[in-house]
């Protein structure tokens, strides 16, 4: 019995240690508006909170982060073919832009920023459908960081209670992102904004109406101005083992190749250097 014991003891401690060794989530509220939530989330371990070395608390206004979210827009192919549609549900736009810039100037550089928000569907005049948009977000290096993680996800039943949260480098849905102006890819779902930058003054891909009511102009599936996100790597389980350090490499990598200072063989050498790190 004494033996059975010690092994219990030992199996005991071995749990407790183990469990000291992992990172938990640790979530805090920041803005609620109807079913649209965004938070401030850090990571534990044991007591210890896992340090991001984020840019934060950052000030961006509701307006600008508003223009910004409106011009990420995303390629997606369903029944009819190839398809351009906003990131961002429009009617839900500019209360996600409040919450976001509300949770960037109230962060520890510790904290990163997310975005849950659900718009339910109506079809033949019910409400039949909740379907998802959720995405993470952090400021570094002057930059502003977007990894959208599900865009009008249809949320399955058994899973209303509990809609899975976004996490970086995870790709639940299959969709590219499209880089415009002044942002730069960081992998297919993911951009870095110059947030800074005067083109995000003004809106210019939504307008308002005297009533209010925030529509979204029509943008065509190609653009001579912006390119498609090009997978980096081929396999999305890689992603997850990159460092910052190599995300803001792969950033600055691809921001020099869209300027026309590397030459595609340069790219594709410079860039396997750094995933091979």
């Amino acid at each position: 019995m004494s033996i059975r014991r010690c092994a219990a003891v030992a199996l005991a401690l071995t749990a407790v240690l183990a469990a000291g060794c992992m990172t938990r989530p640790v979530k805090r509220s920041v803005y609620t508006e109807g079913r649209i939530e965004v938070s401030l989330r850090e990571e534990k371990r044991w007591t210890r909170t896992v340090a991001k070395e984020y840019e934060h608390p950052v000030t961006i206004a509701p307006v600008r982060m508003a223009h910004i979210l409106s011009r990420i827009d995303l390629r997606t192919r369903g029944k009819k073919g190839e398809q351009r549609m906003a990131a961002i549900p429009t009617e839900m736009l500019y209360p996600i832009a409040e919450g976001v810039s509300k949770a960037l100037a109230e962060a520890t550089p510790d904290e990163e920023v997310v975005v849950m928000a659900i718009r339910r569907h109506r079809r033949f005049k019910i409400f039949d459908k909740k379907l998802l948009t959720s995405f993470v977000a952090y400021a570094r290096d002057d930059r502003l960081y977007i990894h959208m993680a599900r865009s009008e996800w249809e949320i399955p039943p058994r899973r209303e209670d509990k809609p899975p949260e976004p996490r970086i480098g995870e790709h639940p849905m299959k969709f590219r992102i499209f880089a415009g102006d002044a942002m730069v890819p960081v992998d297919t779902q993911s951009v870095a904004v110059e947030w800074r930058d005067p083109v995000f003054k003004q809106p210019s891909r939504t307008a308002v109406r005297p009533s209010g009511e925030v529509v979204r102009k029509t943008i065509l599936l190609e653009s001579p101005r912006e390119q498609w996100v090009e997978e980096i790597p081929a396999d999305p389980s890689i992603l997850d083992e990159l460092s910052p350090d190599q995300m803001r490499a792969l950033a600055d990598l691809e921001e020099q190749r869209r300027r026309g200072l590397l030459t595609e063989g340069a790219y594709k050498a410079e860039r396997k250097k750094i995933l091979a790190q």
